[in-house]
């Protein structure tokens, strides 16, 4: 189970909720471990679980029939199920049918069967007798118009927003989930230097992009992202895949991710397919500087500003024009983007809306710690280093190179 039981029933009691409402992807993903398909296909799909603790089930799963068979071969531990909208399936005898089909023959016999999804989530409510009660509803994955519905079918509910708690609640990562964070990280970054072994003069840029998301397949993870630029085309953040020839004495820049078990990896290197410039060195360092300085900083109780302000410090050194970043780290988990944010502001303020740290960190908070320069039209850094908070400090989960000598990083 990837879900942090204990934590959660803690927070839900300082928030004084009777249930707590999962409703987007990452956050039923989370509290159930099921991936439903559909649901990632078609981003208006409601789907839901309900998380009661101190109640008999203790979790509810509302989900589409025609994912049945995804609950039953999954690593799903919620037995409580409500299965709505109906999926039909030729009949069979029990005899001829495969372990999954019969146990997906099981779980339509127990299930309970609703019509729509909101329905589901009616009934499930309604079963604990906690149609007075307090609970945390999971706003971004339910639709304005189901939000609504749900309150006037429950008018007695007090419904408070509950995507801030989900977010507190996933902070912490349990062993489960930092196993899952490790192999991933282990996966892109032995994945990013068997592609760039293939790298040449000559080569595209989009050959070598490829080449990285065959290697994620090979090694078993799930090849999310690959964003790799040469050139002037390292200043673009987040440039797309080119064709662009990738030519002698060129800086080449990645930033990529994989999941592995739905948990990401997220990071970042530069490298020059030849001598490096003075200026080329001079930024990088800084930047590679800021990264290791911040991780250093890292344990239980740190303040995440004073860790922005270690990772921003070499590159502010060095006077570069316009060198400002709102945030230097963010933590990662079922997302590539997981609270808390390395900032001096308000993140539930800004872009991210996600909560702020109080207290300081803890152990079991895992980060992908970054710091990055970008030249307009010139040329771009950016350094990115995956860590986890222990009890004692900090591990680091990534490992490659941050040499800017080519030859010496794919060594």
């Amino acid at each position: 189970m990837l879900f942090n039981c204990q934590r959660a029933e803690t927070i839900m009691a300082r928030h004084g909720l009777n249930a707590l409402v999962a409703a987007s992807p990452d956050n039923v993903l989370y509290a159930t471990d099921y991936e439903c398909v559909t649901h990632w296909l078609n981003k208006g799909f409601q789907l839901y679980s309900l998380f009661s603790p101190g109640h008999d089930p203790v979790a509810s799963l509302i989900a589409p029939e025609l994912e049945l068979d995804a609950i039953v071969d999954g690593d799903v531990w919620v037995e409580d199920v409500y299965l709505f909208s109906p999926f039909a399936r030729g009949p069979a005898q029990l005899d001829a049918m495969d372990q999954t089909g019969r146990a997906a023959k099981a779980l339509v016999e127990r299930a309970h069967p609703v019509a729509r999804a909101l329905d589901g989530l009616v009934a499930a409510i309604e079963s604990r007798g906690l149609e007075g009660g307090r609970i945390g509803v999971d706003e971004s994955g339910i639709s304005p118009l189901f939000w609504w519905e749900l309150q006037q079918r429950l008018p007695n509910v007090d419904i408070v927003y509950a995507n801030a708690i989900w977010w507190e609640i996933r902070m912490v990562k349990t062993d489960a989930e930092i196993e899952r964070l490790t192999r991933a990280s282990e996966i892109t970054e032995a994945s990013i230097k068997a592609a760039l072994r293939l790298v040449k003069p000559g080569i595209t840029e989009r050959e070598v992009i490829n080449a990285y998301h065959s290697e994620i397949t090979a090694r078993g993870g799930r090849s999310t992202f690959c964003i790799l630029g040469s050139g002037s085309r390292t200043a673009q953040p987040h440039a797309l895949a080119s064709d662009k020839v990738i030519e002698d004495g060129d800086l080449i820049r990645y930033d990529i991710g994989c999941t592995y078990g739905y948990y990401h990896a997220d990071n970042a290197r530069a490298m020059v397919l030849g001598p490096p410039s003075g200026e080329q060195n001079r930024i990088w360092e800084a930047m590679a500087e800021g990264v290791d300085r911040a991780v250093d900083l890292m344990r239980p109780g740190a303040d995440v500003r004073d860790v922005y302000r270690a990772a921003m410090a070499p590159g502010q050194r060095l006077d570069l024009e316009n060198f400002e970043r709102f945030h230097c780290g963010h933590g990662i988990g079922v997302s590539v983007y997981d609270p808390p944010v390395i900032t001096l502001a308000d993140p539930a303020t800004s872009a991210f809306l996600m909560p702020a740290v109080k207290g300081g960190l803890e152990a079991g908070m895992t980060f992908s710690i970054e710091v990055g320069y970008y030249i307009q039209g010139v040329m771009g850094f950016l350094c990115e280093d995956t860590v986890v908070v222990t009890e004692t400090g900090v591990r680091r989960l990534t490992g490659n190179s941050k040499s800017l000598d080519f030859e010496a990083f794919i060594d």
